[in-house]
Order: structure tokens, then C-alpha cells, then sequence
């Protein structure tokens, strides 16, 4: 509300200079004494009529302020009403005491009541347009808010979206995986159709399970055991799952194949150095753990999980940790998901 453009220095340092001038002109002409524009126009009337405009404006605007503080009582439109009702009528309190302290003190005489009635009229009229002006510009504020807080909404879920899309199709795997492909293809074509029909399986798991919430974990530890031939069939790369899964349960789709992905890429491997990832199920959780031995260039990141670690926060109050033990032992703890009837 304080981003209106009634409340910016510039607006309440000039506008009551015009206000007063329209104000002064609006008088003579009622009286009928135009002539007096002609002949003195700088007059102390003049200066009179823009301080009380400063006086009216700034005593409204404080009053305005003050009554959207007050707590909700009424309707909006009731609150509309009385807000306009109270302005105003404080405005003529303003008014005619300022006009009779001005006559007293400055003049030396009582204003007679054809005056206080002109003011009075005058500026009550103005301050029906700048509650106007308020109130138009707050609830305009307050729309391009909203607006603007659903676009940003709209932005998040866009960029959600894009990010687990990016984590279901895993464009490092494929990439990789395309690249090996070439190899094989120009090598042993028998090999490298084993090899496709491997990347398929996991990329049709992948999609199938892309319209589901959860899955049993059956389902995935057999697109694990086909991640581990395919991660085998890449250079540098020797790679064991060793799963123990005792019950049943259901997991995140993607969630352990996005996990293991992202302990492949962060750890040194070759030919002669095995990676060996044990999965076993313990009471309600289920643990990873593996000797790490992180790259310089690209470590374990925990940030690469955040989406996995988001959607298992949604099904239960259990978060997914990691800890370390005995030095390079890493664990990570998954809570094993069960539907409530």
C-alpha cells in the first residue's frame, strides 16, 4: 500500500499546491468576483487556500492510513462507506477550524457562514475524490499483487516441473550412454544391441512410471539390475548392487535410480576399483551405503537429491539422511513407504 503513488514525496509536495489554486479559483468564481484573478491573483487568499490544502491532505492521508489499520469489522463495501463518511466529516472539522482561526487571528473577525459553507463543500468534494483515488489505487495494488504472486507460483511450478522432468530422463546417462553406444556399434553389434535393449528397459520404466505417485519397490530393483548391467557396459566402470530387500514396500518412482546415478558420477571408479552399493530393508527403513571415494572435480552433492528428498517429505514424516561412518563409509537412510487404508 505504501508503493500508491499518493503516498511518494513528490505527490504530497505538489499536489496541494494545484489543489489550493483550483480551490481559490472555485471561490472567486462562486462569488462572483473574477476580476480579482485579473488584478491580484498572488494574494494572502491565495496562500491560505494551498496551506489548508496541505493541512486537509495530509490529516486525510494520515486518517486513511490509521482506518486500514483498524481490525476488519464490517463487509468491504460497509467498510468503503464508513471510511469515506469519517474522512469527510473530520475534513469539515479540519476545515472550519482552520477558517475560523485564520479569520481570528489573521483577519480579525468571524467567518460568516456563507464562507465556512463554500470551504467546506469545496475541499469535502476533493476529499471525495482523493478516497477515490485511495481506494482505487489500494485494491489496484492490491490485483497486480496477486497477479503477480500467481505468476511467480505459476514460474515455481514451471521450474519443478523442468527439474524432475530432468531428473526422470537423466541427460548425463543418456548422453553417456549414447557415446558408449557409438563404440559398441563400430566393435560388436550384438553387444550393442544388449546394450540398447538395457537403456530402453530403464527408460520405459522410467515413463511407465511417470503418471504414478508410488511403486512397489519390486519394480524398482528390476530397473536397478538393468542400471547395473548398463553402468558396467561404460567405460571405467565396475559396479555392483548388492540388494537384500526382505518386504515389501513402495518408493518414489525414479527415486533409486536418481540415487544411485548420482553416486556413479560422484565416486572414482575403474576397471580395477569396484564400486560396491549394498540395499538392504531394516524395520521401516531402508539404508544405502557404500564406500565413498569422491571425485575432486564433481563430489556428492546432497543438493542433486533435493527434488528425491522433497517428494519422500510429502508421504512421510521420516526424511531421508546421510551420515558418515568409519571415515569414507556413506549411508543413506530412505523411509519405507506403506499405503494407510
Amino acid at each position: 500500500m505504501k508503493k500508491l503513488f499518493i503516498h511518494q514525496p513528490l505527490f504530497r509536495l505538489l499536489s496541494p499546491v494545484f489543489t489550493g489554486i483550483i480551490v481559490y479559483m472555485l471561490l472567486l468564481m462562486i462569488s462572483n468576483n473574477v476580476t480579482q484573478i485579473q488584478e491580484q491573483f498572488l494574494g494572502e487568499e491565495l496562500y491560505f487556500s494551498i496551506g489548508l490544502a496541505y493541512i486537509v491532505q495530509e490529516f486525510s492521508r494520515a486518517w486513511l492510513l490509521f482506518f486500514n489499520r483498524l481490525p476488519q469489522m464490517f463487509s468491504i463495501a460497509i467498510g468503503m462507506v464508513l471510511q469515506i463518511v469519517f474522512s469527510i466529516f473530520l475534513c469539515i472539522i479540519v476545515v472550519t477550524i482552520s477558517i475560523y482561526l485564520y479569520f481570528i487571528f489573521v483577519i480579525g473577525y468571524n467567518p460568516i457562514m456563507q464562507e465556512l459553507v463554500r470551504f467546506n463543500a469545496i475541499f469535502s468534494g476533493l476529499m471525495l475524490i482523493y478516497n477515490f483515488l485511495f481506494i482505487s489505487h489500494q485494491y489496484l495494488y492490491k490485483v497486480n499483487t496477486r497477479n503477480l504472486e500467481n505468476e511467480i507460483l505459476i514460474k515455481q511450478n514451471i521450474e519443478k516441473d523442468f527439474s524432475q522432468f530432468k531428473n526422470e530422463i537423466n541427460p548425463s546417462l543418456l548422453l553417456e550412454s549414447f557415446e558408449s553406444l557409438i563404440v559398441l556399434i563400430q566393435n560388436d553389434k550384438d553387444k550393442a544391441d544388449e546394450f540398447i535393449d538395457c537403456l530402453s528397459t530403464i527408460y520405459r520404466h522410467v515413463l511407465a512410471s511417470k503418471s504414478k505417485q508410488l511403486i512397489s519397490i519390486e519394480e524398482e530393483v528390476g530397473a536397478l539390475k538393468e542400471l547395473e548391467h548398463l553402468f558396467n557396459q561404460l567405460p571405467y566402470r565396475n559396479i555392483q548392487f548388492d540388494m537384500s530387500i526382505q518386504s515389501d514396500f513402495l518408493v518414489v518412482p525414479g527415486s533409486l535410480l536418481i540415487i544411485m546415478g548420482e553416486i556413479v558420477r560422484s565416486t572414482i571408479i575403474s576397471a580395477n576399483l569396484k564400486l560396491k552399493i549394498e540395499l538392504r530393508d531394516v524395520n521401516d527403513t531402508l539404508y544405502i551405503q557404500y564406500r565413498s571415494k569422491d571425485r575432486i572435480s564433481k563430489g556428492f552433492n546432497q543438493n542433486n537429491l533435493s527434488e528425491i528428498i522433497r517428494a519422500y517429505s510429502i508421504y512421510s514424516e521420516k526424511r531421508i539422511e546421510i551420515s558418515e561412518e568409519d571415515g569414507n563409509k556413506r549411508i543413506l537412510t530412505l523411509p519405507k513407504l506403506q499405503l494407510v487404508s
